[in-house]
């Protein structure tokens, strides 16, 4: 487990062992969030697809999903 800095607490920590996702989405979180930022984030994420009744199959909802997730992780993919 590497250690990286991470862009939503601003700490320094262990980070994931791989990509939680394929692809631009999953390089970004590898690089730039903590372990413990992203189980924060599977627990909102539960929260947001609830909230706004997104359903992840279908790729505009799934694109609102990942919008949420980069701005909850403070991550600036493009």
């Amino acid at each position: 487990m590497a250690e990286v800095q991470c862009a939503r607490c601003g700490t320094r920590g262990p980070g994931l062992e791989q990509p939680p996702m394929p692809g631009r989405y999953g390089e970004a979180i590898l690089a730039n969030t903590c372990a413990e930022c992203w189980k924060a984030w599977q627990t909102e994420q539960t929260l947001v697809i609830n909230h706004y009744r997104l359903r992840p199959h279908i790729p505009y909802d799934r694109q609102q999903l990942y919008r949420h997730m980069s701005e909850f992780l403070k991550l600036d993919v493009v």
